[in-house]
């Protein structure tokens, strides 16, 4: 019973990606075979493939050159569509805005590596995003050329007086558990937020 509803999700999840495409005149839509969709959009064409075993696989080229790549599996709707509007941002993009992120904590050290980590994520995904990471007592030196930093957790308790001493640069917290994994997609994701939260105040 739990493998039907999960294909019966799947099977909704499909038709909803459909219906998105479809209804934008902006995009052109392709059925390649019974798991795969293909969506055109300018030079680009994006690939969404469902397969069987409950797997999400989607990719954007434009001529010869992969711009995005992303599989998941499929968990429930939210997670889904949010990966899917991912994608699709991606294939629309015209003339991207780039930013620079600097992560700090107290040595530099384990900020270097999850920067490291970061702008490898970065250059396989085609995110307008560069990386880099400094010492705290470096940090008042350096902060002008950045848009945004991000500060360890062990230095959380600085990150008022850092707001105050550094604007306009805005200083954010990354989350203990994000930092303690490197999980490059939950950064990326929350230097996306931050970043959308400061073009809405």
């Amino acid at each position: 019973m739990e493998t039907f509803y999960k294909q019966e999700d799947l099977e909704v999840f499909r038709k909803w990606v459909y219906y998105q495409v479809v209804s934008d005149p902006r995009l052109t839509l392709e059925k390649y075979d019974s798991r795969t969709y293909k969506i055109y959009y300018k030079k680009r064409i994006a690939r969404f493939v469902i397969w069987p075993i409950g797997i999400v696989e989607e990719a954007i080229i434009e001529g010869e050159e992969l711009l995005f790549y992303l599989h998941y599996q499929f968990y429930n709707f939210h997670y889904a569509t949010n990966l899917f509007h991912r994608m699709m941002d991606k294939l629309m993009e015209d003339d991207q805005q780039s930013y620079h992120i600097l992560l700090c904590c107290s040595g530099g050290m384990t900020t270097g590596y999850f920067a490291q980590k970061l702008n490898k994520y970065c250059q396989l995904n085609h995110l307008p995003y560069h990386i880099d990471a400094t010492a705290i007592y470096e940090l008042e030196n350096v902060y002008q050329k950045y848009d945004f930093i991000f500060i360890a957790p062990q230095l959380r308790y600085k990150q008022h007086e850092l707001s105050m001493k550094l604007k306009p640069v805005p200083v954010y917290n990354v989350a203990p558990s994000l930092f303690a994994t490197y999980d490059c997609q939950a950064m990326i994701e929350e230097i996306e937020k931050n970043i959308e939260d400061g073009k809405n105040e």
